[in-house]
């Protein structure tokens, strides 16, 4: 260990004496920086990241990372994990600088809290510009673990992502966050495998509370028999909020298994969708596995689902908050479904209604291969390529102004189904859903224009209100990029 965190040292007794004063005290030392948010504490080694985990004192400080870090030397059980309990949580901040950190390797048999932070808590506390590369987080019988953090309190997660590697655990096992409880997950990504048994997801396995928006997951997540909330996304959400998520791996599991998320209870999924494969026994769809009391607005879902009973292309079932007496429904309202969806009790659009309801929403009749759905209206693939079907039931689409102004859906100019407007890239001018040499000719023939947004359907490059190189730059780093 006193190899690792010298190596940057030059070598003689000088050197001996700074790293010694660093491990027997909270002085940063050689990496530089005062732990403040003006003068954050500068990270540029392996040995250096270790000790946030390892020292107390550096828990509510703010760090900057210098430099990508491969932790491939750490054996399992050998890097301290930051902010490894609920009585010494991660409450500062940690910006990623945009770097990476590879192969970080943790394993526990049980106990819970486990991943490159612990548990991050407070309102203050927030990681953001982050990418760990081929984590591998195992805990056999424990809970809430996650490649990037097993918790999430009140804070922040921001701009992080997790690419390949692996999350195992029992229960609250996400491919980025075990779980979030009253914090925000926003702009972030996950393409790893997750397996776990309860609340288990390619991003966070549980939501409670809090906020998780313009995320994407693409990961294979795994659950057994008796497995329950399981989601391309999340887990379980309950009295949260989804927004403008997208899910496009695979979700496989025992009951309330969704494309994006397991089970709602009473939260709001809006303007989200997803694509790949669902599959489980009792309550699986292409958005929700289990609806209880929450809202769907606003979504739509072409992934496979495969289940024996409640089956449905958008929800598997559509019920209410509790079976009591009074009670929320649960709604779904401006939403389609187009993947095939095959069970004993299956449909288009929902497969069981339980005193749920269904607004302005539709079902693919021939791409389902369901002429039924306990909820919505069934229709051709032409017919569902029309905006007039949408526009006639108040969808709000770029535009148009009688369904509202938010903008929410547009038609590709190459035909097919509805998109969200947010699915749109930077620079995809001509609405088709792809930014190529067809976008190039629209700005290049309004270069050195005013862009009032007009041409482009409210949609800018840069808005700044002018066509220059500005604009040109955004395109080809959008077009690189393979949008």
């Amino acid at each position: 260990m006193l190899g690792r965190w010298i190596a940057p040292l030059s070598i003689g007794a000088v050197g001996w004496w700074f790293a010694l004063a660093a491990m027997a005290s909270p002085t940063w030392g050689q990496g530089g920086g005062l732990g403040t948010a003006e003068n954050p504490y500068l990270v540029f080694t392996a040995g250096q990241l270790d000790a946030i985990g390892a020292t107390p004192e550096y828990l509510g400080k703010h760090f900057k990372l210098m430099a990508d870090i491969d932790l491939k030397e750490y054996g399992l059980g050998e890097f301290h994990v930051i902010g490894a309990s609920e009585d010494a949580p991660f409450r500062g901040v940690f910006d990623g600088n945009g770097k990476t950190i590879s192969n970080l390797q943790l394993a526990r048999e049980f106990g819970g809290y486990l991943g490159l932070f612990g548990l991050v808590s407070g309102e203050g506390a927030r990681i953001e510009n982050l990418t760990l590369v081929n984590p591998g987080v195992v805990s056999e019988i424990g809970r809430y673990a996650g490649a990037l953090a097993g918790g999430l309190e009140q804070g922040a997660i921001v701009n992080c992502h997790v690419r390949g590697g692996s999350v195992q655990a029992f229960s609250h096992v996400g491919g980025l966050v075990g779980r979030n409880s009253g914090g925000t997950i926003a702009q972030c990504t996950a393409s790893t495998l997750v397996q776990g048994a309860s609340r288990v997801g390619g991003l966070a396995g549980q939501c409670f509370f809090g906020v998780v928006e313009r995320c994407h997951a693409k990961a294979e997540v795994l659950a057994p028999l008796s497995s329950y909330w399981v989601g391309g996304l999340i887990g379980e959400v309950r009295e949260a909020t989804v927004s403008q998520c997208r899910a496009d791996g695979s979700a496989s599991g025992d009951a309330c298994v969704g494309g994006l998320v397991g089970e709602s209870y009473m939260s709001v999924i809006e303007r989200c969708c997803t694509v790949g494969s669902v599959s489980g026994v009792t309550n699986a769809g292409g958005i929700l596995g289990l609806n209880s009391g929450g809202g769907v607005d606003d979504c739509h879902a072409t992934a496979q689902v495969r289940a024996t009973t409640g089956a449905g292309g958008l929800v598997g079932c559509n019920g209410p908050s509790c079976h009591c007496a009074v009670y929320v429904a649960g709604v779904i309202r401006r939403c389609y479904a187009a993947g095939p969806v095959s069970g004993t009790i299956a449909g288009g659009l929902v497969g069981v209604d339980d005193r749920g309801e269904v607004f302005d929403s539709f079902w693919d009749v021939s791409t389902s291969g369901c002429a039924t759905s306990a909820g919505g209206d069934g229709s051709t693939s032409s017919k569902m390529a029309m905006a007039s079907m949408y526009l006639a039931a108040g969808w709000d689409f770029v535009g148009e102004k009688a369904n509202g102004t938010q903008e929410i859906w547009y038609m590709p100019a190459a035909g097919g189904y509805p998109r969200l407007a947010w699915e749109l890239a930077d620079g995809d001018f001509n609405a088709d859903a792809r930014v190529d040499f067809h976008d190039f000719g629209q700005l290049a023939a309004r270069w050195g224009c005013a862009d009032t947004g007009d041409w482009s359907g409210g949609r800018y490059a840069v808005p700044d209100c002018v066509v220059d190189f500005d604009d040109l730059a955004r395109l080809a780093g959008v077009w690189l990029a393979g949008h």
